[in-house]
């Protein structure tokens, strides 16, 4: 897709014909339209829409490119109907259209189920909250002609964190003596604005280590996804230990994976190393990397199964992530981050 800023932007309320809309989709994104374009206003059906259809919404054209996709589990690139990459026919900029997707189930974490369910209208109460906050995607909904609430969303480009973490080809000794301080450095400001989110009675609801991106521009590391609702906090707060035990581990050390690369470890391991989220992965990494800091260690241990002193909320474990940074010298940010946000 051409760059955005090649082209020129075009007013706001600039009424758009079918000879400029062609033009503009070829200009723009490459797309060679036959024929008038496909001008759509009702979203309800989304998967009808497709590459060369434009979206109307607000009165802003945006031509389609195609459908998102994820890859998770194993399974490469999964397409998400409901989510479609666009450029604006106005402005040029790439944009993550989300339309309503209506889906519910259950997760157990320690004993307790949370239900959850996709939500537009919290996703959308997120984006206000979060509009200015470096450590979230940005964007604004809008109603269709059928009122489906519409999420429009700055594209952001960059890797997942666990993309980046993966492409990282050093020893692990490297990593934490080179590369951890500034990634832990990241991860405190992405823990800092869930905290931000909790006080403010909101959840993030879908935390994970591909639902981080590393802005390629800035630098900072970014929140996105949270249109999942959570009955509480405490799933959240759950999830904030799995991106602390990517990050700490440069990845996931797995008990299958350790059968084939340290065999005789796994003598000294148990049930209770696990992770209690993901029962397959060590969460007690000390028993792998002893190089890794006791400090961060024993915040990992909280998240284990056989932890005894579980974290409550999040900027508990905040408050101990800062505590460690500052006890080895590494250099932090701080809340300063979440104060800064525009109202």
């Amino acid at each position: 897709m051409p760059d955005d800023l090649d082209h020129p932007t075009l007013p706001e309320t600039a009424p758009l014909g079918a000879d400029l809309l062609t033009q503009r989709a070829r200009d723009l994104a490459g797309i060679q339209l036959t024929g008038a374009p496909r001008v759509l206003r009702d979203t309800t059906n989304f998967m009808m829409i497709d590459r060369g259809d434009v979206l109307e919404l607000g009165g802003h054209p945006y031509l389609v490119c195609g459908n998102e996709r994820e890859g998770r589990f194993g399974i490469d690139d999964q397409p998400k109907y409901w989510v479609k990459r666009a450029v604006s026919l106005l402005t040029g900029r790439v944009h993550v259209i989300k339309l309503v997707f209506h889906e519910s189930f259950s997760t157990g974490v320690n004993g307790e189920q949370y239900t959850c369910e996709r939500s537009a209208r919290k996703e959308a109460q997120v984006l206000g909250a979060v509009r200015g906050h470096p450590n979230f995607m940005h964007g604004n909904a809008v109603l269709d002609e059928a009122g489906n609430l519409v999420r429009i969303i700055d594209f952001i480009e960059g890797q997942t964190l666990l993309e980046y973490l993966g492409g990282l080809k050093i020893s692990h000794e490297q990593y934490v003596d080179q590369i951890l301080p500034q990634v832990l450095a990241e991860t405190y400001d992405c823990i800092a604005g869930i905290a931000y989110l909790h006080g403010r009675g909101l959840c993030h609801g879908d935390i994970r280590n591909d639902h981080v991106i590393i802005d390629a521009h800035t630098g900072r590391a970014r929140w996105i996804d949270f249109d999942f609702t959570r009955p509480s906090l405490g799933f959240d707060v759950w999830s904030l230990g799995n991106v602390l035990n990517c990050v700490l581990a440069k990845g996931f050390v797995t008990f299958h994976g350790l059968r084939g690369s340290l065999p005789a470890l796994l003598d000294r391991l148990t049930d209770e190393d696990a992770s209690v989220f993901f029962p397959h992965r060590l969460m007690n990494l000390d028993k792998v990397y002893p190089h890794l800091p006791q400090g961060l260690t024993r915040m990992l241990r909280r998240f284990a199964v056989g932890g005894c002193e579980r974290y409550q909320r999040a900027d508990q474990v905040l408050d101990d992530l800062g505590a460690c940074m500052d006890t080895l010298g590494w250099p932090r940010r701080g809340r300063a981050n979440c104060d800064t946000v525009t109202p």
